[in-house]
């Protein structure tokens, strides 16, 4: 009897533990997704910005050479 309930707390245990690591694994999954998300947007920005003191730069050469 005693044993039985010892190996039932154990088996609960084991079960909240495995719970507790999946939720942990999803959350760094979730933050791995976020940061991904970011650095694709700041690349993103930082491109057009490029692109724009390009154009920005070709003006003011154009306007240079008149």
């Amino acid at each position: 009897m005693f044993l039985d309930a010892e190996l039932h707390e154990v088996a609960q245990a084991k079960a909240r533990l495995a719970v507790q690591a999946d939720i942990r694994r999803q959350i760094i999954q979730l933050e791995i997704l976020a940061l991904r998300s970011r650095v694709r947007r700041n690349f993103s920005s930082l491109t057009l910005g490029f692109g724009l003191a390009g154009k920005v730069l070709d003006y003011l050469r154009a306007r240079r050479a008149r």
